[in-house]
């Protein structure tokens, strides 16, 4: 099927312009690996997505790293070292030879019964990936990165008891990013059997460009990868539209009003910002906090429901902290040395604000608009897509166009 996003439908989240691919895959040297078990009409279909910060061709560094947990009924592995040290992995020089050390782990999105088996799966390729150059124990363990690994509740559509994946799906993964050149959004990867707002969503991207100052004249990129799983139909708004509201009230039927049943019912998101701009690790905390301004311009007031897990990470590729410790310690006690990073101006730092909520907004847009043509799920259970044409219908109604 065509891509098509929610500009397609006439609403343009915002103001900044998006990058060529309108994907996190704009940010330069980013790869996606995507694998989707099972088809429409099955009890199952279930993934997992695979995302690589820096080529895995390339020589890996570490990238600095926030969060920000809006509900956590749900788990982000790896959040501890995040909040303790401010990045995702470590590069450390081995005191027993004179090579640098890398560590090239990917972050991953998944449904929650397969969160081990992911988590274990990139622990073996980083193990597999040391053994096939020959590193040691020690050389490993300087190296040492907590794999990071975002779940979702696939509940609604599938199979609970059928849905975990299995290491050779997740080995799947990892080749597909070699060559992947396209995120598949909606039902595929890690977003294959997720729900937002009530309609088939999944996973979702957008990114945004955010002009740099006059001095060096560079250009940044916001890129935004999403794994919605989370909202009823009623709190549904799409520029400002009451949307989920005017559908109900087309089909004759009243809000919802039931009591929420748990984790199935509110459901989950998990948001990864990825940016080639020089951020450091506290405006990176303020930059996924904004994240949630995109999130709440679809959710309205439904979103970070008790039972919902909303977990949010952003990270920058511009820095490379951590670089090699070049003097031996002594009684366990080393010298104090530095990095020198660049950071952009606090002063500057709304553009990247919007970038993250313009790119957020339109990501989780467009894995509902990916999951228009509807889901047949576990024992014939049926959720229509989003119906487009009425969609479009409305926002031509009651928005101001521009």
């Amino acid at each position: 099927m065509t891509r098509m996003t929610i500009k397609d439908l006439g609403y343009v989240p915002g103001q900044l312009p998006a990058g060529p691919k309108n994907s996190i895959l704009d940010v330069k040297g980013v790869q996606v690996g995507q694998v989707t078990v099972g088809e429409d009409g099955e009890n199952v279909r279930k993934g997992v997505t695979v995302i690589f910060p820096r080529h895995p061709d390339e020589i890996s560094t570490p990238c600095y790293a926030g969060m920000h947990v809006l509900n956590g009924n749900g788990e982000v592995s790896g959040s501890y070292q995040i909040k303790d040290w401010g990045y995702t992995n470590t590069r450390r020089f081995s005191e027993i030879t004179t090579r640098v050390l890398i560590t090239k782990q990917p972050l991953a999105l998944t449904n929650s019964v397969s969160f081990g088996i992911v988590f274990h799966s990139i622990w073996q390729w980083v193990l597999q990936d040391a053994r096939e150059k020959g590193k040691s124990l020690n050389e490993i363990s300087h190296a040492y990165g907590t794999p990071i690994v975002g779940e979702t509740a696939d509940w609604h559509l599938n199979d609970v008891y059928q849905s975990a994946l299995t290491q050779e799906n997740v080995a799947d993964a990892f080749k597909a990013a070699m060559t992947q050149t396209e995120v598949l959004e909606g039902q595929h990867g890690g977003g294959a059997g997720m729900t937002c707002h009530m309609f088939p969503g999944g996973t979702g991207t957008s990114s945004r460009i955010v002009k740099g100052g006059e001095e060096d004249g560079r250009e940044y990129t916001v890129g935004v990868l999403v794994q919605t799983n989370y909202g009823h139909n009623y709190d549904l708004h799409i520029g400002g539209v009451p949307i989920g509201k005017l559908l109900l009230k087309e089909q004759k039927e009243a809000p919802q009003s039931k009591v929420p049943t748990g984790k199935a019912d509110d459901g989950s998101i998990v948001i990864f910002l990825i940016t080639d701009a020089p951020m450091l690790p506290h405006q990176l905390n303020r930059l996924a906090r904004h994240c949630a301004v995109g999130l709440a311009q679809v959710g309205g007031h439904g979103i970070g429901r008790n039972h919902s897990g909303d977990i949010i990470l952003a990270l920058s590729i511009a820095n490379k902290p951590n670089e090699i410790v070049t003097t031996p310690q002594v009684m366990g006690v080393g010298p104090v040395e530095t990095n020198q990073i660049e950071i952009i101006k606090n002063e500057s730092v709304d553009a990247m604000f919007r970038a993250a909520s313009e790119a957020t907004e339109e990501a989780i847009l467009n894995s509902m608009i990916a999951g228009r043509a509807g889901r047949t799920g576990y024992q014939g259970l049926h959720l229509p897509g989003l119906p487009i044409d009425k969609v479009k219908e409305l926002l031509a109604k009651y928005r101001v166009q521009v």
